[in-house]
Formats: C-alpha cells, sequence, structure tokens
C-alpha cells in the first residue's frame, strides 16, 4: 500500500511539474513572437540631436560665510569693495535718480542691519534676481516699519566675493 501512494504521489508531481514545464514554455515562445513582430514592425526612428546644455560652475568661497565676515569686520569690507564704488539713489518725493561716486577713503562700515529685525532680506543668485546658478549675488534688503529698499550687487573675481554696485531707493 505505501508502494502505491509513493508512486501516486510521484506520479502527481511529475505531471504537475510537466504542465509547468509545458506552460513555461509555451509563455516563452509567445514571448518570442512578439519580440519579433516589434522588431518586424519597428520603423526607424529619425535621429534626434540633443543640445546639451552648458553649465559654468563657480568656484566662489560661500557667500554665507563671506557675507558674515563682510558685515561683521570693517577691515575686511573694505578690501572687499571694488571701488570707486557706484551707489545708486532715488529720492522719495521727486523721484530722481542720483549716481554718487564713493571712494575708499571716503566709505564708512555698512553692518548691513545685522542688529535690527524689522526687515526682510532676500539674497538672489544673480542680477535678474532669478535663482540660478552666476557668479553674481544681489543682497535685497527692504525694511518693514520703516520702510527702504536695498539692493547690494556683488560679484565673484578670483574665487572671492566683491560688492560692485549699491542702489538704494528709499522707498
Amino acid at each position: 500500500m505505501k508502494q502505491i501512494l509513493i508512486l501516486i504521489t510521484f506520479v502527481f508531481l511529475f505531471s504537475c511539474n510537466n504542465n509547468n514545464n509545458v506552460e513555461t514554455t509555451r509563455l516563452e515562445k509567445k514571448i518570442d513572437s512578439l519580440k519579433a513582430e516589434l522588431q518586424k514592425n519597428k520603423t526607424p526612428q529619425p535621429e534626434v540631436k540633443i543640445e546639451e546644455k552648458v553649465t559654468q560652475e563657480y568656484n566662489n568661497e560661500s557667500f554665507n560665510s563671506f557675507f558674515y565676515s563682510f558685515m561683521t569686520d570693517s577691515v575686511f569690507q573694505r578690501n572687499r569693495i571694488k571701488f570707486p564704488l557706484k551707489y545708486h539713489t532715488t529720492d522719495i518725493e521727486t523721484m530722481k535718480d542720483t549716481l554718487i561716486i564713493i571712494r575708499k577713503n571716503e566709505w564708512k562700515h555698512n553692518p548691513f542691519y545685522f542688529n535690527t529685525a524689522s526687515e526682510r532680506t532676500q539674497i538672489y543668485d544673480n542680477f535678474e534676481m532669478k535663482f540660478q546658478p552666476s557668479n553674481e549675488r544681489i543682497l535685497h534688503w527692504y525694511g518693514i516699519e520703516a520702510g527702504g529698499n536695498s539692493k547690494y550687487y556683488f560679484t565673484g573675481f578670483d574665487g572671492k566675493w566683491f560688492l560692485t554696485k549699491e542702489w538704494d531707493s528709499g522707498i
């Protein structure tokens, strides 16, 4: 009796394994025929030229580290300004723009509102005030309570940041 049970189990397992093999072979044949059909119906694709976007990298020092030293160290600040500095200002009442040239001996340390809290500051990655990599930065300061609207233009030279222009609308 044991032998008959073993024989029935063996036949059953063999038949299941055989069905699996048959099913696997049938699926493999179907896959191969679909691949062949795809290759046969494949239309040649036109050659597409992809323009490479040139991304220039700027190896300047960290702007945040630079700017902290620029705010807090008067000697560092004076050495990191491209003099003569162009200072543009707009009169609030007349809306007249004035250009003032500041020479190195006329410069007074600017703490850039380091100790005030009633302003908003935004740093942009270029002079167009968009967030994209460049060799330029704008520090845009605008006052909330006392008013004011100032922009400080920084440019990278030989890996270092320098203040190159200042604009103040006073509005």
